[in-house]
């Protein structure tokens, strides 16, 4: 009986920690290049510690004052010399899709998410990034869906293909959607864990969707921090 209890303990302990390195397999990158997508970084400084690895935030806007949100379709941004190029369309749907409805599910909390600019409306601009190298903007965007959609759509991409192994990146913004002035910016890099057990690989797809669970959590917390101001 002791020998049972210890061996389902060991169990719940194994589960455990595969859940916490599932929910935390990801950390800051050291440094990361730029792909042109914010066309202006002159604003933009060296984040500190809990910050994006360059963020920019207007000293004088009023961010509490927004309520409603404008996002436009994810884009990504490709290596031009590897990856994401030789990925399906269809796949790459999905990935934004999943980034496009995890960030609204996260948003949504505080904020309407509307389709067309106004008075308290926050314009909202988003792209994935590859590994660091030249950048070719791909055709594909994201679809509004419901996250249970997304999710779905992601765990049937296909795998093996994608430089997305190891890291990801971001690029965003936020703009006042009447005038255009910018707001808020920020850019980071994520890097992986490595799976342990499975020849030491990095799942592609892992990597970057828990880099989008966090940068979607991030953006409602500092947010958040803005209303609270």
């Amino acid at each position: 009986m002791k020998k049972q209890r210890n061996s389902v303990l060991q169990a719940i302990t194994g589960l455990c920690v595969l859940m916490l390195l599932g929910a935390c397999a990801t950390m800051q990158a050291r440094s990361t290049e730029t792909t042109g997508f914010l066309k202006d970084y002159s604003q933009l400084k060296e984040g500190k510690d809990g910050q994006s690895l360059l963020v920019y935030r207007d000293p004088s806007a009023d961010i509490k004052s927004y309520t409603r949100i404008l996002m436009d379709p994810v884009k990504l941004y490709a290596s031009s010399e590897h990856s994401m190029e030789n990925v399906s369309p269809d796949d790459r749907r999905k990935l934004l899709n999943y980034a496009d409805a995890t960030i609204r599910e996260h948003l949504a909390k505080n904020y309407v998410f509307v389709q067309q600019p106004g008075p308290g409306v926050m314009r909202l601009r988003i792209a994935l990034t590859e590994a660091e190298s030249s950048y070719v903007v791909l055709d594909t965007v994201s679809t509004v869906l419901p996250i249970g959609l997304a999710l779905a759509g992601l765990q049937t991409a296909a795998t093996g293909s994608c430089s997305f192994v190891g890291s990801a990146g971001v690029e965003a913004e936020l703009q006042d959607s009447q005038t255009g002035k910018r707001l808020m910016a920020a850019v980071d890099r994520r890097v992986g864990g490595k799976m342990t057990g499975q020849g030491d690989k990095f799942d592609e797809w892992r990597t970057v969707k828990n880099a989008v669970d966090y940068w979607a959590d991030r953006l409602q917390t500092r947010l958040a921090e803005e209303r609270a101001k």
